[in-house]
């Protein structure tokens, strides 16, 4: 297709504090960079309470646990307590995440690798518990009922907000930041937020007396003007606390980019448990770029056609100021397939999405990811080449079958295989990585040769249930050599084998 963008395309990846601690930020990076074109990293700086990974059971390369249960909205770096007031940042519980400023050791490697790095600030901002022990921050409906999330306009929660993106834009080297708040609940007053004491004097301070509005919408919910006032008024609420954001990250580091996930499309129906009162075109002057977060991919449907993301990204572009760029999710999620993850990335440049964003690392396995830099390569960004390699699936197998193991697709033995093929890359010297199974159990061996010379062993002793990847480096490969991996087992393991990748470094001439 050749070069698309004039900009650079941005390719997002996230990460949370504990895989940086269980991975290594290092293993991370290289996965995320070499596997799938990643060039922007962000850490989930404050994350919300939620199993991980979210569409499946168990993490397919972490080393240290199986999945992962996050605490309900806690940072994950070291907060200026002086810049807060009444509502102070929740640390975590664990000693071995809430001692290291994980924000700071992923801006710093990132940034060692010429990549942005990016700080997310997810959709509730306080725990649970807080709302809870103050009843003063929280919304509520018409009855009065409490709803369990923070109102926008409580004076408290609303320099809370401020100071914790401002906190993160003064006190650490970010290219972006990135948030998707959920504030107000359902646009009927009859379920809908907020009618507290807060969003009372908020509003009779813009002219809508809501004390006196309450009791005629109780009777008839759609009772008009105090109907659509209630709605203007909830509307302008939402702009100007995400102004009010942007103003105190831009007054901490102007130029930054304060960057607006839009969780769904304009009209959704869901968004009634999201985003209500969010309007893309309020936010023009503030935000400095979108994210649409479209999982489409993760739905599993061969014959999808994306029209969801084509019409998303259409209408978000038709809301958003000239020069605002638009990136577009993709799932790289179980369910997904590399197919349609490298249409889905087809699909969002095609309708002028200017990035996007994997959704989400964690959850990913390599087979997805290298999808993602193949996707990349097949639509013409610009720097992208396409991975190079062969799918042990497709390798001459004997004594080794196809499997599934963290919902990677691979191949495994029960005693003794062999896979081989032949390479047909022009001759040079080349680096090979082999993604293969750690497994809890291992006890065997896998062999790699190359042209019926032995070039590395290794004991798949590790005792970990994940993938990993290995690197054999400088091996002198001529076209037509036979690559051969003999995988031996020693208990219940299968010398699982996904992939062999070859990388170039032959010189230029």
């Amino acid at each position: 297709m050749g070069e698309v963008h004039s900009r650079p395309f941005e390719v997002d990846g996230s990460t949370y504090a504990w895989e940086l601690h269980d991975e290594g930020i290092d293993t991370v990076l290289d996965n995320m960079v070499s596997l799938a074109g990643i060039n922007a990293v962000y850490l989930v700086a404050l994350m919300h309470h939620e199993h991980r990974p979210f569409t499946s059971r168990q993490f397919p390369h972490n080393p240290a646990r199986t999945d992962w249960l996050a605490e309900d909205s806690c940072i994950y770096f070291h907060p200026q307590l002086d810049l807060y007031g009444q509502i102070k940042p929740a640390l975590s519980n664990y000693e071995w995440l809430r001692t290291t400023d994980y924000l700071k050791v992923l801006i710093e490697a990132v940034h060692a690798r010429g990549l942005k790095a990016g700080a997310e600030i997810s959709h509730t901002p306080i725990p649970s518990s807080v709302l809870k022990e103050n009843p003063e921050f929280q919304q509520r409906d018409i009855n009065n009922v409490l709803k369990g999330r923070l109102c926008p306009n409580n004076p408290d929660v609303r320099e809370y907000l401020e100071a914790l993106f401002g906190d993160v834009a003064k006190n650490y080297k970010v290219d972006f930041i990135q948030t998707c708040m959920w504030l107000f609940l359902n646009d009927s007053p009859k379920g809908g937020t907020c009618f507290c004491q807060s969003c009372q004097r908020e509003a009779q301070a813009v002219g809508f007396d809501l004390a006196a509005a309450i009791p005629v919408l109780k009777a008839n919910p759609q009772a008009q003007p105090q109907l659509d006032q209630w709605l203007a008024f909830r509307r302008k609420s939402v702009a100007k606390i995400y102004r009010l954001i942007a103003q105190r990250v831009h007054q901490e580091k102007p130029g930054l980019d304060f960057r607006i996930n839009d969780t769904l499309p304009f009209g959704s129906s869901v968004k009634a448990d999201t985003q209500v009162g969010l309007h893309l075109e309020d936010l023009n002057g503030a935000i400095n770029s979108c994210v649409i977060q479209d999982h489409t991919e993760q739905n599993g449907n061969p014959d999808e056609t994306f029209s969801h993301r084509k019409s998303w990204i259409a209408d978000d572009r038709s809301l958003l100021a000239a020069g605002i760029p638009l990136i577009s999710g993709v799932a790289v999620r179980p369910k997904a397939t590399p197919a349609l993850i490298r249409k889905g990335i087809q699909v969002a440049i095609e309708c002028g999405a200017e990035g996007i964003a994997c959704k989400h690392y964690d959850g990913a396995t390599y087979s997805m990811l290298r999808a993602v830099r193949d996707g990349l390569s097949a639509a013409g960004v610009k720097g992208v080449a396409s991975i190079i390699g062969i799918e042990a699936e497709s390798m001459t197998l004997s004594g080794y079958v196809s499997d599934i193991y963290l919902d990677e697709s691979c191949i495994k033995t029960t005693g003794a295989g062999t896979a081989t093929a032949k390479f047909t890359q022009p001759s040079g010297l080349y680096d090979l990585i082999v993604s293969y199974a750690g497994e809890p159990a291992g006890q065997g061996s896998l062999t790699l040769s190359v042209g019926g010379a032995e070039k590395a062993t290794w004991r798949l002793t590790e005792a970990v249930g994940c993938w990993k990847r290995k690197t054999i480096p400088q091996i002198i490969i001529k076209t037509g050599d036979e690559i051969k991996i003999i995988g031996l087992t020693g208990c219940s393991e299968g010398a699982r084998l996904d992939f062999i990748e070859y990388i170039s470094r032959n010189l230029p001439k």
